[in-house]
């Protein structure tokens, strides 16, 4: 009796193994990343707006563009680096820094109240704006299939932008600083159409006030990435990130809005 009985535990087991085995690992994606580095090229356009203020004056500033009042170029073409950090199956970090730095010389077609200075349309202004930003991102997998994934979370932001405006020909000169912390709420979700390829999209936003100022920021971004080896892939992609900084507590005050959106060329190695 005992021999039937050990035959047919053996050939359970035995089946269980062949039943394992016959199921494929799931293929490499965004899904199943431990660590990945993504470097690429991107292909966007810029529009920065605002005013400053002198608060020893009546006289508010003058709104303006920059790239249309004072000659920044608004085309951006610039290399941009991502990590991402996998821990566990379901907690995810992602870190990427950039910049935008632009100069230019330009006469101005009409007066311009720029802080304590007064730019007018004899005066060869020499302009400046650079914007600088840190992010991370966490984010939970709220969601997570063979095929899918869902996960929400929160990110953490270091922002910098910079206006400089000077004449040299009168030795007049202003100048407009906007920092700090900021934080945003999170979602990020990737979508494996074929063994090969994937979509994956991300958007994140909050606006808030923090001390006597305030801010706004969102960031949303899509790409399709190709598979080309199991720790290699290629991705075209779009970006879009808009900002907002305002500071009431300085002298100058004054608000400053940033856009910039555009296409992403990128490779991404992972492990």
């Amino acid at each position: 009796m005992r021999q039937p009985c050990l035959i047919a535990a053996l050939w359970v087991v035995s089946a269980a193994a062949l039943a394992q085995q016959a199921v494929p690992p799931p293929p490499a994606s965004p899904i199943t990343d431990r660590f990945s580095i993504r470097a690429g090229a991107f292909i966007g356009s810029v529009s920065t707006e605002g005013h400053v203020d002198d608060p020893n004056s009546a006289t508010p500033g003058t709104q303006i563009s920059l790239e249309q009042d004072l000659g920044l170029t608004p085309d951006v073409h610039q290399g941009r680096v991502e990590f991402s950090f996998r821990l566990r199956e379901r907690n995810r970090v992602r870190v990427d820094t950039w910049e935008v730095n632009r100069s230019a010389v330009a006469t101005p077609s009409s007066d311009i109240v720029f802080g304590s200075i007064v730019l007018t349309p004899a005066d060869q202004v020499d302009s400046s704006f650079d914007w600088r930003q840190i992010d991370v991102t966490y984010t939970y997998s709220v969601l997570r299939g063979a095929r899918y994934e869902l996960g929400a979370g929160i990110g953490a932001h270091g922002i910098q932008g910079e206006s400089d405006e000077r004449v040299w020909a009168r030795g007049v000169h202003e100048s407009f600083t906007g920092a700090g912390p900021f934080a945003t709420l999170a979602l990020d979700g990737t979508w494996l159409i074929t063994k090969r390829f994937s979509f994956n999209a991300r958007a994140q936003y909050l606006s808030l006030n923090f001390n006597s100022n305030s801010g706004k920021l969102s960031d949303y971004h899509a790409d399709v990435q190709f598979r080309w080896r199991p720790n290699l892939a290629f991705g075209i992609g779009y970006e879009s990130t808009q900002a907002r900084v305002e500071v009431r507590d300085s002298n100058p005050n004054g608000e400053m809005q940033f856009d910039t959106h555009g296409a992403e060329l990128f490779v991404r190695a992972s492990f």
